[in-house]
């Protein structure tokens, strides 16, 4: 007997959780939404039309965000005195619209995730049950011109933070510019500085200079030194040709410029940032390369004393890049 009492209890108390106390509920809403899925997945088994199987599909998903709003809203679940079943809702119908997309459909979920919840509240406000318009009353039009402002601002902000993102993915060099006075972005304590493209754009050119000067005749490097400004543009082209990772390589500009240093040179590389910056004048980032004449290359087998030594480049540039604000010397 204390078996057939407990069973019976525990089916009552099945029967209370699943089962609703009336028929127009949440529960009943999100059986119906089940129930479509379901018969989509059916439909999707027996090789049903992409019509049909799209319709059951998109009701499914329908009914649950309206019986998840609704169970939402009848329990009056809150979140610092706001209400969650419009946000909630819309949430899943963002998901249900965008998820199919495939690809970086999250972006445009989160954009419009706003002024569909806003939507899911003025609906009901706006429209019947026979689906005609209706006018509300003046204290809820109010408050839906309220609403659909706050959600368009807050929309915004969203489609603000990607475009910025988008941004500093691309332009990695405005990260590592300065962001203390910036109203918009920040930089956690810690966090990674991105390398600039302009100190590849450096390495790239210091390779191509070695590759040129490193172990020639000394007489053929003071001849490719009369043609300066010719080389800088070879080494510009270049630097563009093997450097196409980033929309921020068109603005950076190279330079080069030759300083007499006793018997050699002193080539200063400089890659010139001409996107937006910080500073007023802008800034470049500087290497500084030696290019000094020696006795004999380091391959090469030793003179006679008969015979006048040939003098050979030899190319040193130092490790660092550092960076200088304004305009660079000339």
């Amino acid at each position: 007997m204390f078996i057939i009492n407990f069973l019976r209890q525990t089916w009552a108390s099945i029967k209370t959780l699943l089962l609703p106390d009336r028929y127009f509920s949440w529960l009943t809403v999100i059986y119906l939404s089940l129930f479509s899925w379901l018969m989509s997945w059916l439909g999707r088994s027996l090789a049903a039309s992409d019509f049909t199987v799209g319709i059951m599909a998109t009701l499914s998903w329908v009914f649950l965000a309206l019986g998840i709003g609704w169970a939402l809203e009848a329990n009056q679940i809150r979140f610092f005195g706001i209400s969650l079943a419009p946000w909630v809702a819309g949430a899943i119908l963002c998901i249900f619209l965008f998820g199919s997309w495939g690809g970086n459909w999250l972006q445009p979920a989160l954009i419009s995730w706003p002024l569909i919840s806003f939507a899911v509240v003025a609906v009901p406000n706006l429209l019947n049950w026979e689906l005609r318009p209706k006018k509300p009353p003046v204290p809820v039009r109010q408050r839906l011109v309220l609403l659909f402002f706050l959600s368009l601002l807050l929309s915004s902000w969203l489609q603000f933070y990607f475009r910025i993102q988008t941004w500093l993915q691309a332009y990695p060099s405005l990260v590592a510019d300065s962001v203390e006075d910036s109203n918009f972005v920040y930089r956690i304590p810690g966090q990674v500085v991105p390398l600039s493209a302009g100190v590849t754009h450096l390495t790239e050119a210091e390779m191509m200079l070695k590759a040129e000067l490193d172990g020639k005749p000394w007489p053929w490097v003071e001849r490719w030194l009369l043609n300066i400004d010719g080389q800088k543009q070879a080494i510009q082209r270049q630097i563009q040709l093997n450097q196409q990772s980033s929309p921020e390589d068109s603005l950076w500009r190279f330079d080069m410029q030759p300083f007499s240093n006793g018997q050699g040179y002193t080539l200063e590389l400089r890659a010139i940032w001409t996107g937006p910056t910080a500073e007023e004048e802008g800034y470049y980032l500087e290497k500084a390369c030696q290019v000094m004449p020696v006795g004999q290359p380091a391959y090469g087998n030793p003179a006679p004393d008969s015979v006048v030594p040939t003098q050979w480049a030899k190319v040193t540039c130092d490790l660092e890049t550092p960076r200088v604000s304004g305009r660079p010397r000339l």
